[in-house]
């Protein structure tokens, strides 16, 4: 939400009226995106990290120790994923900011139909483990999505600001 909001925010080019001093602009929401894209990996380090210190807790969860057994490389991959998801986010936020509908969607839809495909095969090789897998490929290519805007082909990626 708060990408949602600052970066069109900060994509409006501003003039103080009594100085004169001009602030805002593509540059300007490139710093805050850039900005809000460090956060959010702190912060999926920080929230990752917390969930692998309270893994320990993990063996209260059940009396079966099947059940502990089996979740303990999910709980890991899902803590792993914290990372991946403080950039996502995000990334996605920048995306509806700019108003690139269109891209996001097409990068849901890409990293659904990889998901699906995960989700029928690995969890076959690897169970429950597989499930979890197979969200990190959903994350993975929606990470790559917002990579794909930042970097390459949206209106605040280099390509982009040089040619403004």
């Amino acid at each position: 939400v708060v990408a949602q909001t600052v970066v069109p925010n900060e994509l409006i080019e501003k003039v103080d009226a009594t100085t004169g001093k001009r602030s805002g602009g593509k540059r300007a929401a490139k710093n805050v995106v850039n900005r809000l894209m460090s956060w959010g990996f702190l912060l999926g380090v920080c929230l990752g990290g917390l969930q692998m210190l309270l893994l320990p807790m993990l063996q209260k969860s059940s009396p079966l120790e099947e059940v502990r057994q089996a979740a303990v490389i999910p709980s890991i991959l899902a803590s792993i994923y914290q990372i991946m998801n403080g950039l996502v986010f995000i990334g996605e936020g920048v995306m509806v900011g700019c108003g690139n509908f269109f891209q996001l969607s097409l990068s849901t839809v890409i990293a659904t139909i990889a998901a699906l495909v995960s989700l029928n095969t690995l969890p076959k090789m690897f169970g429950l483990t597989g499930v979890w897998l197979s969200f990190g490929v959903f994350n993975s290519f929606r990470l790559a999505g917002v990579w794909l805007h930042q970097a390459k082909n949206g209106p605040l990626s280099e390509k982009a600001l040089a040619q403004a």
